[in-house]
């Protein structure tokens, strides 16, 4: 069997990982645009590993982050970390009142344990309702990037990317040039799940170019807060001592609703990052919040995928099938077993001959039934 993914992201080596298990001697080729694989959101976020504490608004969100929190530990526990004072402090004038935030986490089981309220971290104390110390755990990012690519034999294609996706041949075109055909093809690629989709399958999403400080600061390592629920902050423990610092507010530095304006600014994101003061605005929300001092050693900025209606925060991970291709709306990563799943589910080996998968297309009648570039 031969499989092409899309994306070479977390989702992207996940599912090839998982693949790989299921099936031994298939023969999985990752394509990715950029230089060099696990550069994008995947390994640029805040280095968070949910329960669901996070999406008190998301009841979907909270159930995939509760669903695949265990499976992650025990598949990727190399990767991460305790966080002994991981602090969500819920306030007074946040988009959900502290008696919804309780009932939410106990209505799914979630484990925590209150806390008093510290004037010595919190620059606002009377407007905190309640402080919950928490289990999540921390991604180190850094280790993902070095090690995680080395867990798969599947084949990469870096600076390739793919422009056209031919569902019902398995065939893939990246400029002039063709690959396949494939007995399935999985879009992975985070920023353009609808990419081989028929119009009626098409997710309803937006984009946003987004930043994250990574820095020191005056917290303990295996430190976290995070206020919730609204236009507020987050200080989480991320690789070598280091902290990424996040802003409701600040950290979106641009929204786009379609895909086409935010690739043509990915480039630049830096620069428009620089521009727009995202560093200093995010550092100074977090300032306003917390007494919590930093040290800036980078500036993390990457794009963002979300729902188009965003209703409720909701980061939910979907899988969408047309023909041979398996589309993947990349939520949470701790949801990317909700994702392999639902392919390993869906896909038969071998494809039985009466069905319309069957029916392999050489290349040169590929070739031209695909627009030329």
């Amino acid at each position: 069997m031969r499989v092409a993914i899309l994306g070479a992201g977390f989702f992207g080596f996940h599912i090839a990982h998982q693949l790989e298990r299921r099936y031994p001697g298939i023969e999985v080729e990752i394509f990715e645009k950029d230089a060099r694989p696990l550069r994008g959101a995947g390994t640029h976020n805040q280095c968070r590993l949910h329960m669901g504490f996070h999406y008190p608004r998301s009841g979907y969100t909270i159930y995939q982050s509760i669903m695949g929190f265990d499976r992650f530990v025990a598949e990727y526990g190399e990767f991460l970390s305790d966080v002994g004072d991981n602090l969500y402090a819920v306030r007074h004038d946040g988009l959900v009142s502290v008696e919804a935030y309780l009932a939410v986490m106990d209505a799914f089981h979630l484990r925590y344990e209150t806390v008093p309220v510290s004037p010595d971290l919190f620059r606002d104390p009377d407007g905190i309702g309640v402080v919950l110390r928490v289990p999540e755990r921390s991604i180190d990012v850094q280790s993902v990037r070095e090690r995680l690519a080395g867990r798969v034999a599947a084949r990469l294609h870096t600076w390739c990317r793919i422009d056209e996706i031919d569902a019902a041949r398995g065939m893939l075109r990246s400029g002039s040039q063709l690959f396949g055909p494939f007995d399935y093809i999985v879009n992975a690629s985070y920023t353009d799940p609808n990419l081989g989709l028929p119009e009626n399958l098409h997710f309803a999403i937006k984009w946003e170019l987004t930043a994250l400080v990574l820095a020191t600061t005056s917290l303990a390592p295996d430190a976290a807060v995070t206020i919730m629920d609204g236009e507020y902050v987050s200080v989480y423990p991320a690789y070598g001592g280091m902290h990424t610092l996040s802003s409701v507010a600040h950290t979106p530095i641009r929204r786009y609703t379609t895909r086409d304006e935010m690739i043509a600014d990915y480039p630049r994101r830096l620069e428009l990052a620089n521009r727009a003061g995202a560093e200093a605005a995010i550092a100074d929300d977090v300032a306003r919040h917390l007494n919590v001092q930093h040290d800036t050693k980078e500036l993390w900025v990457t794009a963002k995928t979300k729902l188009a209606t965003d209703m409720g925060d909701s980061r939910v991970t979907e899988v969408r099938r047309h023909d041979r291709l398996f589309s993947v709306l990349c939520g949470k990563i701790d949801a990317v077993f909700e994702a392999s799943d639902t392919i390993l589910q869906e896909m038969t080996w071998p494809i039985p001959p009466d069905s319309p998968q069957a029916s392999v297309t050489p290349d040169s009648a590929m070739a031209a039934s695909l627009r030329t570039p």
